[in-house]
């Protein structure tokens, strides 16, 4: 019905809002065992915080482990995953554990098979038990275990631990014992003879344009898959899709530095678990199997930079601000950060500081017991990148840190640059009042706004304060084409960084 006049006609607009970044996502690439129930090669989306990875890829197979832990810290982001079949020429790794005679105490050994934190087996003994008794014990504990990524036999007293995947990536598991029982010898044989892993192809056709921040892969199916795939993403025209790689490599210190060495990316992680082959320890100083170790720091990044997520327990800082997560812990600190997933190493194990540095040097990152030696914690985070195309040092992207935290202010300016112009006229000459339309004055004052809103709390990329802000205005030149249409916006960013060391000296004196 009419409502008379004078006729109004009065329209609603969006408010003027700050589009925020991407949410996280984390792609897990790995086996699955026959059991599951997903097809090798595809694309699996959206994976729940559910159990769901069981069902698809085998509670016991790889991929399962990769995701089950990296659910257990983050329940939140997107999970992503290609599963791959064994080859077909694969061969399993395998492992013994040699119990020999007859106890004549009662009394406990724990063995921790692969993983310190979720797969340790305390095995109590008594009094007359024989070698082949305590073998057959400790089979059915580890059987009656569904997730864990091996099968155990036995042949009187000898146990043998089969991986349930094939390939050479279980020939980085671990097996150790703690503790001993009168009358019984045990003897570790560690895990080897895997052979043959999956060829990887057809990566960059299965995800398409969808970006995934972080890619976690078993170093032994190679890197350069994952560098081919990440680094034209990392600077792609008219698209956000980069990304950082994240794999674990056990070996010897001097084959990770020389690995690490060979590699020059910005867009990879190798973290590094040492080889050790100890009486009572086979395998890796932290035991955990590698690619567990990755999903494990892929999951708690993409956390970290979720907004409004509680992450205190990731971080070790008295800031209020900095327990909640979001783009601003781009520019955090990694070192420090608690790996949950870890039990901290025998004291004599530890890496020396030279060690560290060295690694860290080389491009490899590390992981060692606090000082305290009750928990676990990553040292500096760094990329395996150290020189620009034509071999000059270049510290650009030499911190997982520094390509956080410019692929984030990257992001925000494009992000708002698509909204504020997003249908927009160009002129040399005046705006005209209440059209769209923009000219070399705004543009270049809306750039400004981008870097004042970084400097930020809720962002903190990029330096605050005037004088910052006066630095980035006499670096910014905007040039504008009529015949094109396109504006040439030039920009020197002076980032946040981190606090890595401090210097200090002080002179001694006796009078004050």
């Amino acid at each position: 019905m009419s409502t008379g006049y004078p006729k109004i006609s009065i329209s609603i607009q969006s408010a003027n809002t700050v589009i925020s970044n991407t949410e996280q996502k984390v792609l897990f690439i790995g086996q699955k065992v026959p059991s599951g129930t997903a097809t090798s090669g595809s694309l699996i989306s959206q994976i729940g915080n559910d159990k769901s990875w069981d069902n698809l890829f085998g509670a016991n197979s790889m991929l399962a482990g990769m995701i089950r832990s990296a659910r257990k810290y983050n329940p939140l982001s997107q999970f992503d995953a290609i599963a791959l079949d064994d080859n077909v020429t694969a061969v399993k790794a395998t492992a013994t554990i040699d119990l020999v005679g007859t106890a004549t105490t009662s009394g406990s050994i724990i063995f921790d098979i692969i993983s310190s934190k979720d797969y340790s087996f305390k095995l109590d003994i008594s009094i007359a038990e024989t070698g082949t008794d305590i073998a057959t014990k400790l089979v059915n504990l580890i059987n009656a275990n569904q997730n864990i990524p091996v099968t155990a036999s036995s042949v009187a007293t000898a146990v043998t631990l089969t991986a349930d995947n094939g390939g050479t990536e279980c020939n980085s598991f671990a097996i150790a014992y703690k503790g001993s029982v009168t009358g019984i010898s045990t003897t570790l044989t560690g895990f080897a003879s895997g052979s043959n892993d999956p060829v990887i192809t057809g990566i960059t056709n299965l995800i398409g344009n969808t970006r995934y921040q972080a890619i976690v892969s078993p170093y032994v199916y190679g890197t350069t898959y994952l560098t081919d795939l990440l680094e034209p993403r990392f600077n792609v025209t008219n698209n956000i899709l980069d990304g950082v790689a994240f794999v674990t490599q056990t070996d010897t210190v001097a084959n990770i530095k020389a690995s690490a060495l060979s590699k020059n990316s910005k867009n990879l992680v190798l973290f590094a678990n040492i080889k050790v082959n100890n009486d009572n320890l086979k395998g890796s100083i932290y035991v955990e199997a590698p690619y567990v170790i990755s999903s494990y720091f892929a999951s708690v990044r993409a956390l970290r930079l979720t907004n409004n997520t509680d992450i205190s327990q990731y971080v070790v800082t008295n800031s209020p601000l900095d327990s909640f997560g979001g783009v601003a812990t781009a520019s955090l600190p990694y070192f420090n950060t608690p790996a949950l997933q870890l039990v901290p190493c025998d004291t004599s194990l530890s890496l020396q500081d030279i060690e560290i540095e060295e690694l860290s040097t080389s491009g490899a990152s590390v992981f060692i017991n606090n000082i305290t030696n009750t928990n676990v914690i990553f040292g500096e985070v760094v990329m395996t990148y150290k020189t620009d195309v034509v071999g000059n040092p270049d510290i650009s992207f030499k911190y997982l840190n520094y390509v956080d935290t410019v692929v984030n202010v990257r992001e925000y300016m494009f992000n708002n640059s698509k909204k504020d112009f997003a249908q927009s006229r160009l002129t040399d000459g005046d705006l005209v009042a209440y059209r769209s339309i923009n000219n070399l004055q705004t543009i270049r004052a809306i750039y400004v706004g981008y870097y004042d809103s970084l400097s930020k709390s809720n962002y903190m990329l990029t330096q605050a304060g005037e004088d910052a802000l006066q630095f980035y205005k006499s670096k910014l030149n905007v040039t504008i084409d009529m015949s094109t249409g396109t504006a040439t916006v030039l920009q020197e960013v002076p980032i946040v960084t981190q606090l890595r060391s401090i210097v200090s000296t002080f002179k001694l004196t006796f009078n004050i």
